[in-house]
């Protein structure tokens, strides 16, 4: 089966993941929306490089989502709903989400031009997880969450650098910074237990 036959899937894989990272109450939706949005990020990268070389993407990814899982499941009670009780907060983000999406698909025909190796799924995929990772930045203030918004500003990127670069060492260097990421979000999120046990 051709991989790039599944493009349309990992696009829409990507939109609906950043989007439950965005709107998410519950630490098990986004930990393993993350881990679903490393499929998306493989199937897109799957294009570009050779399996070997995207399979790490896909590994890198889930330990990541496995750290950070393990980090939250040791302090359940400290994911701070951000949302609020009212279904505005939710709202909100799903319309800014939307922006998002109808900014990526309005520019990626201007970076199709720009980066000539790039598919335009690749170029749409990479653009809306870049956009919705600092969209996720932009609104939240809790450290775990803001690790969860770097980790998909780093996914899009990824994606549409796979087509400029597919050197080995670069992919290595890709994988230390996303394992280092989550383990920096596991290390805040239970250093206040460690402190406490002292």
């Amino acid at each position: 089966m051709n991989i790039a036959s599944l493009a349309p899937f990992a696009v829409a894989l990507a939109m609906l993941t950043s989007i439950l990272l965005l709107v998410s109450r519950d630490w098990r939706v986004s930990i393993s929306a993350l881990g679903a949005q490393y499929v998306a990020v493989f199937i897109l990268i799957m294009i570009s490089w050779p399996f070997e070389y995207a399979v790490i993407k896909l590994i890198a990814g889930w330990i990541a989502a496995a750290v950070l899982g393990a980090g939250l499941a040791e302090q359940v009670d400290a994911w701070e709903d951000e949302l609020g009780p009212h279904l505005s907060g939710i709202l909100f983000r799903i319309f800014l989400a939307g922006l998002v999406i109808f900014f990526a698909f309005s520019v990626a025909p201007g970076v199709a031009r720009w980066a000539l190796r790039a598919a335009n799924f690749q170029i749409r995929a990479g653009l809306i997880l870049m956009g919705m990772g600092l969209l996720h930045l932009g609104l939240t203030a809790q450290p775990i969450r803001s690790i969860l918004g770097l980790l998909t500003v780093l996914a899009g990127f990824e994606i549409i650098y796979a087509t400029i670069e597919t050197s080995l060492l670069v992919n290595a260097i890709l994988a230390a910074i996303t394992l280092s990421l989550a383990f920096t979000g596991a290390y805040l999120r239970v250093a206040p237990l460690m402190e406490r046990e002292e």
